[in-house]
């Protein structure tokens, strides 16, 4: 198993932390794992890229052409990472973000989560992203929930001691994601 993810966003939208928080887990669950970070001279509003390939084997570089996930977040994204995409990708995206047409020139299965929305109305918005990374976990399907939550949970350390209510919104982000894969699959 070598699974190639590329996570494409915009800075601020914490597609790194994704990025980071699930290599992690991967690693924690016995995986090999390969990250490249790629994002514009911007801090905030530039394109995010992350390449995670995550693998039972070793990984020799983390750079790849072709995706087998490719997570959107952000209708700038979507020309970056168009040759990315080949008619075996998955694509998963914000559909409170994009819609589906922005989408149509790729025929291949895609996944709506309105990550977005969910957070606002369930949670509190900053959360989305962790929306989205337990969607992702649940429709990996290999990483283990345990090892994710602990991930998360390193990773968020500083912001909880600030805030502790926010490991309950990130916890509960991520349950909401995973589920609404279980709910979308019939899983």
């Amino acid at each position: 198993m070598n699974s190639k993810i590329l996570i494409a966003g915009e800075g601020g939208q914490g597609v790194q932390t994704i990025a980071k928080i699930l290599i992690k887990a991967a690693y924690d669950s016995g995986k090999k794992v390969g990250y490249l970070p790629n994002f514009g001279v911007e801090q905030r509003g530039g394109v995010s890229l992350a390449y995670i390939q995550i693998s039972d084997s070793e990984i020799v570089f983390p750079k790849f052409d072709k995706a087998d996930f490719a997570i959107i977040l952000a209708r700038r994204a979507v020309k970056r990472i168009e040759k990315n995409i080949t008619q075996k990708t998955k694509i998963m995206f914000d559909n409170s973000i994009l819609k589906e047409s922005e989408l149509s020139d790729f025929r291949v299965e895609k996944i709506a989560i309105p990550a977005s929305r969910m957070a606002k109305e369930k949670l509190i918005p900053r959360v989305f992203n962790t929306i989205i990374l337990g969607a992702l976990a649940e429709e990996l399907g290999f990483i283990n929930e345990k090892d994710l939550k602990k991930s998360l949970l390193d990773h968020i350390a500083p912001k909880i001691k600030e805030r502790h209510e926010i490991k309950h919104f990130n916890l509960a982000g991520l349950d909401l994601g995973r589920k609404t894969i279980r709910d979308i699959s019939g899983r």
